[in-house]
């Protein structure tokens, strides 16, 4: 399947806040256009054509072939762009193949991944005489409302559409399957002297043959400052993830996030930030081996929120892969092995205590126990083990990296190493132990 993204206007309502082309403005680190191909490959689409109007020299220039994108990349230019969209999704009919099937969206709809997928999933089953749309009816929840396509509909037929319509219960959501049909119905509109997408569509819906799929997932028409703020937002929060545990959901995204916005737009990659927090885990050991544990303290909780940071990129930027999970894990065991021993060096070298290296040996024991029964019970059960799922009330243990990495910023700010080992190696044989039992019983039941 090959995907059309309509990326010939001229973006008037943004141009106080950007002067360049708007499908090339820049979200977070990616432009909107490259953020939409880049989330349609996920989907699996990986053949591309981009119908340019306006800034169509800047547009072949910026993107070229997709080769830098992993993508394949055709341009049609539609000189008559401003008379509306939908002279511009009529000029794929100069690149459409006979019984072909495709994705019609605008370049600067932004949508969730998932709905994406169950859109795709829904289009797998449709009927070839008939175009599906993608349509919203949370209305309460749609940004700038006013502004939409409006759709009256009945069951999951569309009736007709309009931004002025007053009686409806969905709106548009910019996102299109179809086949010859779709291409027809523009062709006669047009021949009319009408120029809009909305026009050809609702010739289809006229003639019974306009579904509509009911999308879930958030998504958003980026027109103007507002509406910018408000997808860089909802990005940011799909960051995420569900295996999050206390400290990090409540504490450390909070400023993670904060940082990742700020990195988007740099070309710093998720590995360099990974080593960022290994390096920050160095210092805060060799701080509390020589007894500066306020700092060490500082330093560990420092690491641990710009570990989040990498992987917040790396999903942002669709920058994902299977050796920065790999170096990522092994560079967070290094650097909490190395804060454990610092922190036993402290204790050992000012007292001279066996109970140093004994309790320090336990909590280097168990500190990796965490993440390696969660790697092993999803690699048995081919499930992801999420805390809140399965935990229960031990979930609220901080035995997870970021909750003891929080205990050690506190030991080091009021200076309770002894204290703050003895409690990391108890809390996570104790957490490792708990699981074990949880573990046994689930399996039991599968």
């Amino acid at each position: 399947m090959r995907a059309v993204l309509l990326a010939a206007g001229e973006g008037q309502r943004l141009r106080p806040f950007f002067q360049g082309p708007k499908p090339l403005m820049p979200l977070l680190g990616l432009s909107l256009l490259e953020r939409n191909i880049l989330t349609l490959q996920e989907c699996g689409i990986k053949k591309f054509i981009v119908i340019t109007g306006c800034y169509d020299e800047e547009i072949r220039k910026a993107l070229g072939n997709g080769e830098s994108l992993g993508v394949t990349l055709k341009y049609l230019h539609n000189p008559d762009w401003k008379l509306g969209n939908g002279v511009s999704a009529y000029t794929f009919q100069q690149e459409y193949r006979s019984g072909e099937k495709f994705l019609l969206m605008m370049c600067d709809h932004i949508f969730e991944r998932k709905g994406i997928e169950s859109f795709l999933a829904e289009a797998d089953k449709l009927d070839e005489e008939v175009t599906l749309l993608a349509a919203d009816k949370r209305l309460e929840e749609v940004w700038d409302l006013p502004e939409c396509t409006k759709i009256e509909a009945e069951g999951n037929k569309a009736l007709r559409l309009g931004k002025d319509l007053t009686s409806f219960n969905a709106v548009d959501c910019g996102l299109f399957f179809g086949s010859k049909e779709l291409l027809d119905a523009l062709a006669e509109t047009i021949r009319e002297g009408k120029y809009s997408l909305t026009d050809g569509v609702n010739l289809l819906a006229k003639r019974g043959k306009l579904c509509l799929h009911w999308l879930d997932g958030w998504w958003v028409d980026v027109d103007d400052l507002p509406s910018f703020r408000y997808a860089e937002n909802k990005l940011l929060q799909t960051l995420r993830p569900s295996k999050d545990g206390l400290i990090s959901k409540w504490i450390n995204r909070r400023f993670s996030l904060r940082i990742t916005k700020a990195l988007a737009p740099t070309g710093l990659t998720p590995n360099q930030v990974t080593f960022l927090s290994f390096l920050l885990a160095v210092v805060s050991a060799f701080c509390f081996a020589f007894a500066k544990p306020f700092w060490g303290g500082l330093l560990a909780q420092l690491s641990s929120i710009i570990d989040g940071v990498d992987g917040e990129l790396a999903r942002l930027k669709f920058r994902q892969s299977r050796y920065g999970a790999l170096f990522d894990a092994i560079l967070d065991r290094y650097a909490d092995f190395l804060i454990i021993i610092g922190m036993t060096y402290a204790w050992f070298s000012s007292t001279g205590s066996t109970a140093a290296l004994l309790l320090g040996s336990a909590a280097l024991a168990g500190v990796p126990m965490s993440m390696l029964f969660k790697e092993k019970f999803q690699a048995v059960t081919g499930k992801q083990y999420i805390p809140e799922l399965y935990d229960g009330i031990s979930g609220y243990l901080p035995a997870n990296r970021d909750g003891r990495l929080f205990l050690v910023m506190l030991g080091g700010f009021f200076n309770l190493i002894p204290a703050t080992l003895t409690a990391l190696a108890a809390i996570s044989h104790l957490q490792a132990i708990i699981r074990l039992v949880r573990a046994r019983k689930f399996m039991a039941k599968a």
